[in-house]
């Protein structure tokens, strides 16, 4: 069930689990029981967790494109090789 926040004009702002279809319905407030309406937001995702929590935005995004099926470069490119030079001006 998803969580809805809701506003109760006398206690503020609480959050309540209810059905999709019950969701644009009012609320009985928990605290002093007034109908209370529903607050619409943005949501902006949930935060990162687990090995991904710590990682960097290039780091997520590059897990973001691998999960789309898009190519992801995970190694050197294969190919020819210039040949190493001893001097280190080269």
């Amino acid at each position: 069930m998803p969580l809805y926040e809701f506003r109760c004009p006398r206690c503020g702002p609480f959050d309540l689990r209810r059905d999709m279809q019950d969701a644009a319905a009012t609320a009985p407030c928990p605290s002093c029981d007034q109908p209370a309406q529903r607050r619409y937001s943005v949501g902006v995702g949930r935060p990162p967790s687990g090995v991904l929590r710590d990682a960097g935005r290039a780091d997520r995004a590059r897990v973001d494109r691998a999960r789309s099926g898009e190519p992801v470069v995970t190694g050197p490119p294969s190919g020819h090789r210039f040949p190493r030079s001893g001097s280190p001006r080269h």
